[in-house]
């Protein structure tokens, strides 16, 4: 079977032949040709077959399907099975006027301000590959939901369904977040600040008093040993959630983590706390390689359609790292964008070759051919 077969596959998994998956087709080939080419560069080495104005209507149509939850990235990932799920978000670099969910913020490593835009993910795991599962831009405006307020749409509308595991940044915790998970039965794992206070049977507590009156445990989880001090059935924000005080082999501090699941063993959440590092792996590589920063869209719409189709293309070389063991997503990503250029190459390559032809002909002259000088 041949790779374009292939990404047919996976980007229309109920085998239809409609115009929205053609144009998701369309749309992760050009970017997966050249990931590093705009459309209207891809247009100009004759990467696309059809107008730049056509594919981009193609993203803002893409967006539109997304935002009114007629198609979403998990209808892609159906022979993906996972019961743990991880949110984090970052900052993407904007430019232009007026784009959509992007404002001005202080980048305190460079002193100066960018027009950034902050966007939630979800990946979920999968033979230790992170797939995303969904995204929202967040929109930092009294009339829109905050990334806590998001995740518990998320709990209620049965996105995030009950018996799952959900592995938090420390800053996302919210107490209205923490109780929605423990009432539809979330697993959710986070952590807390240092200075944190947790209640039981009407006793304070603090890092300090269960260091002094706690007895600790030790566990070797991945051949790593764990000092763990365990707080049970503790009162955090209104809700009963398990306190774990870790500190891993080598490290000198403890970091508090909490979870909803009360019958946990500390083993299985300090493993899916260490999942949460995958995440971040994840928006360094869609930075790095696809380039998802600096797009000027000013739409809703487009904004959208254009991260949907870089998540896509995304779980595509994911999907293609579990066929090639020892490949990083990097080295998938360049091999396959090879492939592509080579069974498909660019019309200005065509042109070339055309006139190299035309250059390399016998001039018919008894002396050597100064531009081909196999030919005389």
């Amino acid at each position: 079977m041949k790779g374009d077969d292939v990404i047919k596959i996976f980007l229309n998994p109920l085998g239809s032949e409609t115009r929205v998956y053609r144009s998701i087709y369309e749309l992760v080939m050009a970017k997966m040709e050249e990931p590093k080419l705009s459309i209207r560069a891809a247009k100009e080495w004759g990467l696309l077959n059809l107008s730049t104005t056509t594919h981009y209507d193609q993203i803002q149509m893409l967006g539109e399907l997304f935002i009114k939850g007629l198609i979403s990235l998990e209808d892609f990932l159906s022979f993906i099975s996972s019961d743990t799920k991880i949110y984090d978000g970052t900052y993407l670099k904007r430019e232009g006027k007026k784009v959509y969910g992007a404002k001005r913020l202080r980048n305190y490593n460079k002193g100066c301000y960018e027009l950034l835009q902050d966007v939630l993910f979800g990946v979920v795991r999968y033979e230790d590959l992170s797939f995303i599962h969904d995204f929202k831009i967040i929109n930092h405006n009294k009339r829109h939901r905050t990334k806590p307020q998001e995740i518990i749409k998320a709990i209620e509308t049965g996105k995030i369904k009950k018996g799952e595991w959900v592995i938090l940044d420390g800053g996302f915790k919210s107490g209205k977040l923490v109780r929605a998970a423990r009432d539809a039965g979330v697993k959710l794992i986070s952590r807390l600040s240092v200075n944190f206070v947790v209640h039981r049977c009407g006793i304070k507590y603090r890092k300090e008093d269960i260091l002094k009156n706690t007895k600790p445990i030790k566990r070797t989880i991945d051949d790593k040993s764990y000092v763990i001090y365990i707080l049970k059935r503790g009162i955090w924000q209104n809700t009963a959630v398990n306190l774990f005080l870790v500190r891993g082999e080598g490290y000198d501090k403890f970091i508090p983590l909490f979870t909803t699941a009360l019958n946990a063993k500390p083993e299985t959440v300090i493993r899916k706390h260490k999942e949460r590092s995958a995440i971040e792996q994840t928006i360094k590589e869609l930075k790095s390689y696809l380039e998802i920063e600096g797009s000027y869209n000013t739409k809703k719409e487009s904004n959208y359609g254009h991260i949907f189709m870089l998540c896509l293309v995304y779980n595509f070389i994911q999907y293609l790292r579990m066929c090639l063991d020892g490949l990083s997503f990097k080295d998938v990503l360049g091999a396959m964008s090879t492939y592509l250029l080579i069974a498909h190459p660019p019309k200005c390559l065509v042109e070339l070759e055309t006139a190299f032809e035309k250059m390399s002909r016998n001039i018919g002259h008894k002396v050597r051919n100064e531009i081909n000088f196999a030919l005389t």
